[in-house]
């Protein structure tokens, strides 16, 4: 378990770093895959933060968090299993309403399917499996990116919007993995300003969940912050 302070000022955020010092976490989260996924013991790096308190952050000074494990996670290895049975969503066209923004060989959606509120994918148009793997310009526009959508949060009900992120990347197990392809979730647990979305009995006990907000909604809020 590592730290990541994103910088030295208590009163910023990761959607008003800017470009320089988004960057700056963008190599350091590539370095350590590098050095901790080298390791023989470890199968998986990951980088992650969670924000506000509403999802269990203790302290408000911008820092996200990285995690390696001797396995594979359940989630990360279920994704990658079925992009190797060949349903890869991330490698498929995203409906226009979904899309909240493109640029710079990324590109940020909503899912169709979510079990919250608002949340995105981020994945870069090119197939890259991991953060190693990504030159110069596609860490300069998911770091521009991080700024850009993470700051479209904090503008949707004009307050510091409680999130969780999470980087889903190759494996550093030794194996192949060539369906990996790199990707950013980040969800938000808030249905409007000071209203919570809990996940009730019915969903934890069915597995089916029934998001209140319509997806191409959330998209389109998004897109006008």
């Amino acid at each position: 378990c590592e730290v990541v302070l994103y910088t030295p000022d208590h009163e910023l955020t990761f959607g008003t770093l800017g470009h320089d010092a988004a960057r700056r976490v963008v190599d350091l989260w590539a370095e350590r895959t590098e050095v901790l996924g080298g390791r023989p013991e470890i199968a998986y790096v990951l980088p992650f933060e969670n924000r506000g308190a509403e999802v269990g952050a203790t302290i408000d000074h911008p820092h996200g968090q990285i995690y390696a494990f001797d396995e594979i996670p359940a989630v990360p290895l279920t994704e990658l299993r079925r992009a190797d049975a060949g349903s890869c969503t991330l490698c498929a066209p995203v409906d226009d309403a979904l899309l909240v923004s493109d640029a710079l060989d990324w590109r940020a959606w909503v899912p169709y399917a979510s079990v919250y509120p608002y949340a995105l994918v981020l994945a870069p148009h090119v197939h890259r499996p991991d953060l190693p793997s990504l030159d110069g310009p596609q860490r300069d526009g998911l770091a521009d990116l991080l700024v850009d959508v993470l700051g479209r949060f904090d503008r949707l009900f004009d307050q510091r919007l409680p999130y969780m992120l999470w980087i889903h990347q190759r494996p550093t197990d030794g194996a192949l993995w060539p369906a990996a392809h790199l990707h950013a979730h980040i969800v938000s647990p808030m249905r409007a300003p000071g209203v919570q979305r809990y996940v009730a009995a019915a969903e934890l006990g069915s597995g089916a969940y029934t998001n209140p907000v319509v997806p191409e909604d959330a998209a389109a809020a998004l897109r006008g912050t």
